[in-house]
Parts: structure tokens; C-alpha cells; sequence
């Protein structure tokens, strides 16, 4: 794990203050290659601890030459088939991906397993070939213009360049709607990302970006299967993940919120471990919110090494403002300071940790969205039938009342009602007016892709879509204190085959067909009443874990920030949204956030709404200041 930069013209003065600016993802090294082009490489040493893992590293002869973030899990395979033709120097899996180029081209891509972002410098073609890997664990920035190309790691990193930094007040819609930028763009004018399983191909002769094009995609596929065979093939699967996720020549443990998918990963690396694992959990004093004692469980079965470390309003607002500092847009969902906290805590003990991220997205655990596209479905039948509105509002009154007797043009359209954080109508509340923005048209364009059920839909936006943006959260609070996140759940072979399995296997149901579909009530009243998220995972989980582990509802990680707004929060919220000096007063109308902020009941109901305003305002002082 690393940081990468680079630029297409030499100039070794900027260079060392790109890779000065992204050295905390690695702290282990620098290094420099300057020939026309300038690629630089920050070290975080993993495999290969020798200096014959330095990078930028090149082939025999010095015409590819590469600068790698990431691990590729499956390199010792890769460089078994390679080595009947290429001679290695080193143990590391960098020279794999520059011998593996040199065999496949572009196509190289397909052959790793791994999390990556990298470029390759070709001498011979004069081009470089920018990758990211399949889910987008791991960024790249890049800058084009004016015949300049510039990349990183990190968008700050790009800033050492005499470019001018201008925010793109777009962003800040895309923000308060989704938690994230959408699609290629960010929080800065001219500063685009290379997009999850994309390939990006720059021209060094004409100083043109030549192509870019995506390798890989999720293809849906009807296939029945038996219960026990898949449990057995997705058991078998996770536990090969972990095996490769622990490949490693430094320490590594786990990140344990006490949850099911970390706890479930705790205890295969347990299984597979001969010495105690070390997990790390973050506790709150809040009634409600404290994981611990499920932690301490799963922990104490399989005799870990348990951290913890604690969070509380006295230190958040300190940490979300060290955060910001690091991070290259406002910081979207709380937690993130939680693992950012853990991650000075995990530093100290390791440099490789797991985590349960992605069992969500691909094992249906977003219990109410999964379970909404049952309201669609009966809404959609609703529509067809020429009184469907009179049986819309008095058979199923429930659903007039919260989708205020709406038909949906399409599932997709139902889909954004369901995932949008900040409504429409609650954004243009407090948005100037040339910030409100609805579009979510790189949604439907994604939708538009394959044909298959619209609960599948669900899944493969949250996979192609919201994943990228929980572990561009995952890289930036880890990296900031140099530490490794991996995600077993996310090897791409395990995500492709649950993709595709029966939805039966993801959400089962507890009632019929026939009663779900008669049922006067909503989806998130069923969800987890009448059906069990994470079906199959659950019953794998089962034979090593305690029930009380399995059965529990999702948390999710989550913060009281709702009760913390009560208190001191409050008067923070007022103190920096609505003084003369806020630079939200740009974007926010402040006389409505006022109302708001005055509205007893309505800061109930947006603790976390309110939350992003704040975060938004501390990283534009941090990055505008």
C-alpha cells in the first residue's frame, strides 16, 4: 500500500513535493524516476521488505518502468507462468504487473487478483497506462489539460503543480444527495478520477488522453443452484479470500465492530492463524451505540488480541478537522472519524488490517432497500390496472402514505427516492438557487446496462456505484496513519458468483409471495420482520459463530450524533454554519439553515443532515482557507 504520482514532462522539484504531500500513505520510502517523464512512489512495505521492492520499478531492459499502489493477492500463481520466460529479481508482486504487461498488454488487468491503482510508463509505445482495479479499492486523480497530465494517489499531491485549485460548487449537490461525488468528477475543477475497473491511456507523443475504457463488469446470469452447494461454494471462497488477504511480511489483524461480517472474518483468520489475531473496535459511552460487548464476544471465542479505543463529542470535532486534512472531499458519513481515530490505534500494533466491508453490497444487507423493491413491484402492478389508484389508496394506505400516492416512471426512478440522502425538496430548502440540481442521470445510465430484477438492480448500483465510494472512505482513514485495509468480501471471484446467485439465497423471506405482495405495509416495515437479510451468510456464519452474533440486527457502525446535536453540538453547528465568516454562505442559504438550526424538532430528525453541513464547512476552511 502506497502512494503514486507522476506527470508527463520532467521536473525533479515537483516531484519531491508531490510525493512530500501524499508520504503518509508510505513512510517506508521514497522513490524517483525522472527521464522526460517524472514517476515518484511513496513506500509502504508489505511484501518484499528489501530494497528490491523500491519502486518506481522497470523491467530488464528499462523500457516499462511502474509506479504501484496496492496488493495483488495472486502474484506467486502470476509469477509461476511468468518465470518460464522472465527472469525475476525480486519477490514482490510490482515486478509481477510489469513482467505480466510486457506478456499481455492491456489485458494483464484480467489476469490479477488484487486491489490496485497504477501506471505504467512504456518507453518503447510512449504512452502511459493508468489501471484501477475491479471494485475501486484503491484512487487515482488525474489532471488533463493544456497538454499537462498529471496523477496520484491524492488530489493535494496534484497541487504541487502551478495549477490553479478552484472548487466545482457542482460537487456540492452530488454531496448532500449521495455522500460522495458522483461518477469521474470531485470537489475541484479539472481534477477527475479514473472510475472502478477503468483503464486510462495517455499519449506521451501528442499529450492526449488516447482512451478510456472499463475491463470489467458484473454480467447478470440466471442459474439455479442447491442451498448446501452454494453455501459450500461461497464458504469456500471467503476462506481462500482471507487465506490471500493475509499474504503478507508484516503483522495484520482485523477491524471488529462486533457487527456480523467483521466478527464472521475474525474468525476465519483466527481459524487460519497459529498465533492470537489482533482486532480493533471503537467504543461510544452512548446507551444504543456501543458495540463492545458483541466485540468482546467474538474476541474472546477466539482468544484475540483486543483493542479498543473510545470516541465522544469532547474529541470528534477535533479529529474531523485533523481528518480533513486528508481527506479529498468533505468527510460523508461519521464513522469515518471512528476509523480514522482506530487507525492511529491499529498503527501501533500493525500494518495490515481486514475488514467486513462489502457484505452488504453484494449479500443484500441494506435490509429496507432491499425490501423496498417490493413496493415497487406491487405499485408497479397497481399502475397497469385501470383503478389501481383507488386500490393504491385504500388497500394499500401504507404505501400512498409514504410515497404520497406516487406512481414511479421506472425502477430506477424508485431506486433514487430510495438512496438519495438529502431529498430534493429538503436541498433546494437551503441551496442558493443555481445549486439545485436533481440529476441523477449516471444512475440510469448504469441502470440501462443489463436486464435483470429489479432487486438485483439494487445490488449492482450499490456494488458499481456506492461500493467505490465506502472504500475511497476506507483508503483515506486508513492511509492517513500509513495502515493497509483489505476487504475479503470484495475478491471479485466471490463478488461475481453472489452476484448472480438466487435472491432467495440474499433476502428470504418469512411469508409467501402471495401474502408479501397483499401485505398493507411498507418495506421497511417488513424488512427484518418478515425476512432475513444476509440469508446465506447468516447460516455460514453459524457454524462459528454464537447466535447472539448472527441474529442481531445491523448497526452499521453508527454514531449518536442525533443525541450529541441536543447538546454541545448544537451550539458548534450555529457557531461555524452561520457566522459572517462561513464559507458555506456561498452555497447555503443561511437565514433558512437558521430555521433549521432553530427548529427543535426538526434538528431531531437531521442530526446527521446537519453533520454534513459542518463537515462540509471544516474541509472548505481546511482546503480554502
Amino acid at each position: 500500500m502506497c502512494g503514486i504520482n507522476g506527470f508527463n514532462f520532467e521536473d525533479r522539484k515537483i516531484l519531491a513535493r508531490m510525493n512530500s504531500a501524499t508520504a503518509h500513505r508510505g513512510p517506508d520510502g521514497t522513490g524517483e524516476f525522472v527521464d522526460s517523464v517524472s514517476l515518484g512512489h511513496n513506500r509502504l512495505a508489505i511484501i518484499e521488505l528489501t530494497d528490491k521492492g523500491k519502486q518506481p520499478m522497470c523491467n530488464a531492459d528499462e523500457s516499462v518502468w511502474l509506479t504501484f499502489n496496492g496488493e495483488i493477492y495472486n502474484f506467486m500463481e502470476l509469477r509461476k507462468e511468468l518465470e518460464k520466460k522472465y527472469a525475476f529479481r525480486s519477490h514482490s508482486d510490482s515486478e509481477v504487473i510489469i513482467h505480466a504487461y510486457e506478456e499481455w498488454g492491456e489485458e494483464c488487468v484480467n489476469k490479477l487478483n488484487g486491489m490496485w491503482a497504477f501506471c505504467i510508463y512504456d518507453k518503447k509505445k510512449n504512452l502511459f497506462f493508468l489501471s484501477r482495479d475491479r471494485l475501486g479499492k484503491k484512487p487515482i486523480y488525474y489532471y488533463a489539460k493544456k497538454r499537462q497530465f498529471i496523477f496520484s494517489s491524492e488530489i493535494k499531491a496534484l497541487f504541487a503543480h502551478p495549477i490553479r485549485k478552484e472548487l466545482d460548487e457542482k460537487a456540492i449537490p452530488s454531496f448532500l444527495s449521495y455522500r460522495y461525488v458522483l461518477g469521474e468528477g470531485t470537489f475541484f475543477k479539472d481534477v477527475r478520477k479514473v472510475l472502478p475497473a477503468h483503464n486510462l491511456i495517455f499519449d506521451l507523443k501528442s499529450n492526449k488522453i488516447k482512451r478510456i475504457y472499463e475491463y470489467w463488469d458484473l454480467a447478470p446470469q440466471e442459474f439455479e443452484v442447491d442451498e448446501n452447494e452454494a453455501k459450500a461454494r461461497v464458504t469456500s471462497l471467503l476462506k481462500e479470500s482471507v487465506a490471500y488477504r493475509k499474504i503478507s511480511d508484516v503483522p495484520l489483524g482485523v477491524i471488529l465492530s462486533g457487527g456480523l461480517d467483521s466478527s464472521l472474518v475474525t474468525a476465519l483468520l483466527a481459524k487460519q492463524e497459529d498465533k492470537p489475531v489482533n482486532t480493533f473496535t471503537v467504543k461510544f459511552k452512548e446507551e444504543g451505540f456501543d458495540e463492545t460487548a458483541f466485540a468482546q464476544t467474538v474476541s474472546d471465542q477466539y482468544k484475540t488480541n483486543y483493542h479498543e479505543v473510545s470516541i465522544n463529542t469532547s474529541n470528534f470535532l477535533e479529529l474531523m478537522r485533523n481528518y480533513s486534512a486528508y481527506r479529498d472531499e468533505p468527510i460523508g458519513v461519521p464513522n469515518e472519524i471512528a476509523l480514522y481515530l482506530l487507525s492511529k490505534k491499529i498503527k501501533k500494533h500493525v500494518t495490515v488490517v481486514l475488514s467486513g466491508e462489502g457484505a452488504d453490497e453484494i449479500f443484500e444487507g441494506y435490509g429496507r432497500k432491499f425490501s423496498s423493491a417490493r413496493d415497487y413491484e406491487i405499485l408497479h402492478r397497481l399502475q397497469k390496472l385501470p383503478n389501481g389508484k383507488e386500490i393504491y389508496r385504500t388497500k394499500f394506505s401504507k404505501l400512498f402514505e409514504k410515497y404520497k400516492g406516487r406512481f414511479f416512471d421506472s425502477a430506477i426512478d424508485h431506486f433514487m427516492g430510495e438512496y438519495i440522502y438529502w431529498t430534493e425538496e429538503e436541498r433546494n430548502t437551503i441551496l442558493k438557487p443555481h445549486l439545485r440540481d436533481s440529476s441523477n442521470d449516471f444512475f440510469k445510465k448504469y441502470a440501462m446496462r443489463h436486464k435483470m430484477p429489479y432487486q438485483q438492480l439494487i445490488s449492482y448500483l450499490f456494488i458499481k456505484i456506492h461500493l467505490p465510494a465506502l472504500l475511497n472512505r476506507l483508503d483515506s482513514s486508513t492511509m492517513a496513519s500509513a495502515v493497509e485495509g483489505r476487504a475479503p468480501f470484495l475478491d471479485y471471484r466471490l463478488v461475481e458468483y453472489v452476484f448472480n446467485l438466487p435472491s432467495r439465497y440474499k433476502t428470504r423471506w418469512n411469508i409467501s409471495e402471495k401474502e408479501m405482495q397483499d401485505l398493507n405495509a411498507t418495506g421497511d416495515e417488513l424488512s427484518e420482520k418478515e425476512n432475513i437479510p444476509k440469508y446465506l451468510l447468516k447460516e455460514i456464519s453459524r457454524e462459528y459463530l454464537p447466535d447472539s452474533i448472527v441474529d442481531r440486527k445491523k448497526q452499521g457502525f453508527p454514531l449518536p450524533l442525533d443525541n450529541w446535536f441536543k447538546g454541545e453540538f448544537e451550539n458548534i453547528a450555529k457557531k461555524y454554519l452561520l457566522g459572517s465568516e462561513a464559507k458555506i454562505a456561498h452555497f447555503v442559504d443561511q437565514s433558512a439553515l437558521r430555521q433549521l438550526l432553530d427548529s427543535t424538532e426538526q434538528r431531531k430528525r437531521w442530526g446527521q443532515k446537519i453533520w454534513m453541513l459542518l463537515s462540509l464547512e471544516l474541509w472548505l476552511q481546511e482546503w480554502f482557507s
